[in-house]
């Protein structure tokens, strides 16, 4: 998806073309990082740079429901042939306000505040997109090109300190020109060819060993997604499936954009299961369709995320049809419409205006917030439902507009069928485009979703990590004007990048941004500021807590120092220690803590006869044929915690490091009950958590489409197996100028393919 339309492939045209961070927000003691525990499934949304804008509502990232995601996809990273990191909008990503009293300006660093206070959430960045997709093949292809790129991209996403990395190139061997009318930026993919099919795994594999290397070295695990088509034709020209999904932590199958304004019959975008009425539906279409093509081809299904629709796609002028319960679906189109420069159309009118370059074309595109008011302005606009497709759609019999989406019933069926089927979870275009419920929050098909796959508890929290700065402090006591701390504090961090992507992430992520420093306190010593430069000094929990966010060191950037002083009730001599925590708003979590000073009056060390907490809310999080998985909350301990001991039946199974484990030696048809105890370093042993039982399922066959025969998968490579339903198929006639080549197929007489248009 792409900002203004973005074209996708999909249905039939006789052409193809491709497509460590502390809960500690509130002054107190240094807490512990929250331990890393697996979700069984992931709730991944798109945010795109353009979503500050007016045209999007100003939506802002603090304004994203992100106790309901798991993965966060910043849209879309652009580059050049060389492997050169190119920002869309520099000013969105780094510099703007964003909506809140920060730090730092722009989406990046508002992201790293959203992810402190949601340690369920993992930011990543998403690399091309569908009008920034043109210089792939070129950059790919040369080793020099497809090596710097690859650097650049670790640099980038270590400064950002983000989780993961999607690769969002659409698509390989699959040229088209760039779709001007729509997106004046849209570079299409002019150099693509059949050698991008092999690499596209190279680059898979060079990003894959890199992420590897860097996450060992940082002590953290990155992954790395992929974004594919939901069209079966396209995949088997560019994509080695089975190889990709051997790379890859997950694929986001882009399961949306399967029908559009560019159809000259209507259909559902965004299916869950096939309706044998479609005269497409041989052509697998629907997320069960894809499902089953990605399965034939030997992919794990915990790897395979489903898309979901945030925004409708839709047509003009649409006949009825004879079947009165479900009107206007599966009809032939007229063209009653126009783009942006004249040119006739089967699309519905767009939410936003016509403007040629920025959403040029149109495609009945309207934001899930807004179908309110699309119901309002279209006279007798009413929703049906289509009960074997399991999708909704719109249809007025006044004025013959069509459009189809999603909608809570529809995503949730969609989230059952991900349960139901082990696949990975569920992938969505976009949250600005959702809809509001109680809050500013657009949030009703996100919430729907993660209810659908979790249940209405909390998600599962990371581990945050967060790289130490190099910092030097300097602690002298002073006796005159009062007794006390002269404090020097210098961040000995050195900055190098010198491009336009990379200079700025890096200078962020080398600043000490809002820092607060926590002091142990002495007996019968009281600490106080002497000025302003002192910021805010307060006594919590054992600790003299100085908040700088108010001072002249609200940033400390790289090679900078500064100095304040505290006043000392007692005589002074040094301090134990000094922790500086980080935050990029001053109500915001911090952003990690390090140890700065370490001073002569460091407390001695002592034996630890202290057991851990009891390991609490231990549950049963998935239960399938070949495996339990149970996940708890993170014990706390005085020192550290070392580890959990799982037991099934009263007997230990099992020892692991974090608070989840799978077990995958069990029977068919048979209970077990689970307890977890944690234990440190010391041997020092917790009591038992809560038990939890957990039932094994029989084994069954995949769920079926109800109301329907199973649909075939496509294998052949060359060209998809033609129906006979197509044969009385309406043309589309479509005349939208993004450079289509039709002359040659409809010499041919023989081969159907598919194209896309996606927002």
């Amino acid at each position: 998806m792409e900002k203004g339309t973005k074209q996708v492939f999909g249905s039939l045209i006789v052409v193809l073309f491709g497509l460590s961070l502390v809960l500690s927000g509130l002054i107190g003691s240094p807490k512990m990082a929250v331990a890393e525990s697996k979700s069984p499934y992931r709730n991944v949304m798109y945010y795109g740079d353009w979503s500050i804008t007016e045209s999007e509502g100003k939506f802002y990232p603090k304004d994203i429901p992100a106790d309901k995601l798991t993965h966060l996809n910043f849209a879309f990273m652009d580059f050049d042939s060389a492997g050169n990191l190119e920002f869309t909008d520099r000013d969105a990503a780094v510099s703007v306000a964003v909506g809140q009293k920060a730090a730092m300006g722009g989406i990046l660093n508002a992201l790293q505040d959203l992810r402190a206070a949601n340690p369920n959430l993992k930011i990543g960045v998403s690399l091309g997109g569908w009008s920034k997709s043109g210089d792939f093949s070129v950059m790919a292809a040369n080793d020099a090109s497809r090596a710097n790129f690859v650097r650049n991209v670790l640099k980038f996403v270590k400064y950002t300190n983000m989780d993961f990395v999607d690769v969002d190139w659409e698509y390989p061997n699959s040229p088209r020109d760039g779709d001007l009318l729509d997106n004046k930026e849209d570079e299409g993919t002019p150099n693509a060819g059949p050698a991008d099919k092999e690499n596209y795994v190279k680059l898979l594999q060079d990003l894959r060993t890199g992420l590897d290397a860097q996450g060992k070295t940082l002590n953290r695990a990155y992954e790395l997604s992929v974004a594919l088509p939901a069209s079966q034709w396209t995949m088997s020209q560019g994509i080695d499936v089975a190889r990709v999904f051997e790379i890859i932590d997950f694929g986001n199958m882009m399961t949306y954009d399967m029908h559009g304004a560019w159809d000259g019959v209507t259909g559902h975008q965004t299916a869950l299961y096939d309706n044998p009425a479609d005269p497409y539906a041989n052509y697998g279409l629907s997320i069960d369709g894809v499902t089953k093509y990605l399965l034939s081809k030997g992919v794990t299904p915990e790897k395979i995320v489903v898309g979901a629709a945030c925004y409708t796609r839709g047509w003009d002028t649409v006949a009825e049809g004879t079947n009165a319960s479900q009107p206007g679906l599966f009809q032939p189109v007229e063209r009653t419409n126009k783009n942006a420069d004249g040119s006739s159309s089967n699309g519905a009118d767009n939410e936003k205006p016509l403007v040629a370059g920025d959403g040029g074309t149109v495609g009945g595109i309207w934001a899930y917030r807004s179908i309110d008011t699309l119901k309002a302005v279209t006279p007798g606009l009413t929703e049906y439902w289509d009960n074997i497709a399991k999708a909704p759609y719109l249809y007025s019999r006044e004025t013959g507009a069509f459009f189809t989406y999603d909608n809570v019933r529809s995503v949730t069926a969609k989230a059952n069928y991900v349960k139901d089927n082990g696949l990975g979870g569920m992938i969505s275009w976009m949250q600005s485009q959702d809809k509001p419920t109680t809050t500013t929050k657009r949030d009703e098909l996100t919430t729907a979703i993660k209810n659908g796959m979790f249940g209405a508890g909390k998600l599962v929290g990371n581990t945050l990590p967060y790289q130490a700065l190099a910092m030097d402090m300097k602690v002298t006591p002073y006796s005159n004007d009062g007794t006390g701390y002269e404090i020097t504090i210098t961040n000995k961090e050195v900055v190098s990048e010198t491009s336009d992507v990379l200079k700025p992430v890096e200078a962020a992520a080398k600043t000490v941004k809002l820092p607060r420093l926590y002091i142990p306190i002495r007996d019968g010593e009281k600490l106080i500021a002497t000025d302003h430069k002192a910021g805010i000094v307060k006594s919590e929990n054992g600790y003299t807590v100085i908040d700088l966010a108010s001072s002249d060191a609200r940033l400390i950037k790289p090679g900078d120092s500064y100095t304040f002083r505290l006043k000392s009730s007692v005589a002074p001599t040094d301090l134990k220690t000094v922790t500086l925590a980080q935050r990029m708003t001053a109500s915001g979590q911090e952003l990690g803590q390090q140890v700065i000073y370490e001073g002569t009056e460091a407390p001695p060390k002592v034996v630890d006869i202290a057991s851990p907490s009891v390991p609490s809310h231990l549950r049963v999080t998935k239960v399938a044929s070949d495996g339990v998985v149970l996940n708890w909350d993170a014990s706390r301990d005085n020192v550290a915690v070392t580890g959990y001991k799982v037991y099934r039946d009263g007997k230990e199974i099992a020892t692991v490091t974090k608070p989840t484990y799978t077990d995958s030696k069990i029977a068919s048809g048979k209970s077990y009950s689970y307890t977890v105890k944690a234990f440190d370093v010391a041997g020092n042993i917790s009591k038992d958590s809560n038990k939890v039982t957990a039932k094994i399922p029989v084994n069954k066959a995949p769920s079926k489409a109800p109301n329907a025969d199973p649909v075939g998968v496509v294998s052949d490579t060359k060209t998809p197996a033609k129906s006979t339903a197509t044969s009385n198929l309406p043309e589309t006639g479509d005349t939208s100028p993004i450079g289509l080549v039709l002359l040659g197929c409809l010499l041919a007489g023989t081969s159907v393919f598919y194209l896309r248009k996606r927002h």
